[in-house]
């Protein structure tokens, strides 16, 4: 993590939730700390998904967790993802998307969710589902359990269009730096 809060990886952008200052993510990371309460994570069976702005619930997704080393299901996926990518991936492993680039970027983002065991907000480009793809795709990924330990879901939202410049120049930031070190190196 740098000075400014940003992780540098060699395919995505890691930005501290409170750097999330978007609206409906800022509203959606809100609500999920909400339900938390006092608990070290917040429970699948307490988040109503009638609760959620009708702007977020197309592009929520939720993985169960399970096994070691662990493995991801989406258990939903909302019907703005399946727009956008063209292809529903529910009851599927999120290591068997077939852009197996994008695979990999999100199996790696939702182990770092359960190393770091809090939420994080994830940037990364969409042009392995189709070289016309230019969106970037903001995520943020909240672990939740329903034990207070085991963390057996991990709920997202993702954010395609709102502050889209201001991603942009942090993504692009990112890979200019991370550019550079690999010339440097």
């Amino acid at each position: 993590m740098n000075a400014h809060g940003i992780h540098i990886d060699s395919e995505f952008a890691m930005i501290e939730p409170t750097a999330a200052q978007s609206p409906l993510t800022a509203g959606f990371l809100a609500h999920c700390q909400e339900l938390q309460g006092a608990r070290p994570f917040p429970r699948w069976s307490d988040l109503k998904l009638y609760e959620l702005s009708s702007d977020v619930l197309p592009f929520l997704a939720v993985v169960d967790v399970s096994g070691d080393p662990a493995t991801f299901v989406y258990r939903y996926w909302g019907t703005g993802h399946t727009a956008l990518k063209g292809v529903d991936m529910t009851g599927k492993p999120v290591a068997q998307i077939a852009a197996a680039k994008l695979a990999q970027i999100g199996v790696r983002q939702y182990d770092l969710v359960l190393e770091q065991r809090r939420p994080l907000v994830f940037i990364h480009e969409l042009k392995d589902y189709g070289e016309w793809k230019d969106q970037l795709q903001v995520a943020a990924r909240i672990p939740f359990s329903e034990d207070g330990e085991t963390i057996d879901k991990v709920v997202s939202y993702s954010n395609y269009e709102e502050d889209r410049e201001m991603w942009a120049d942090v993504f692009h930031r990112r890979t200019s730096t991370q550019g550079q070190r690999a010339v440097n190196s």
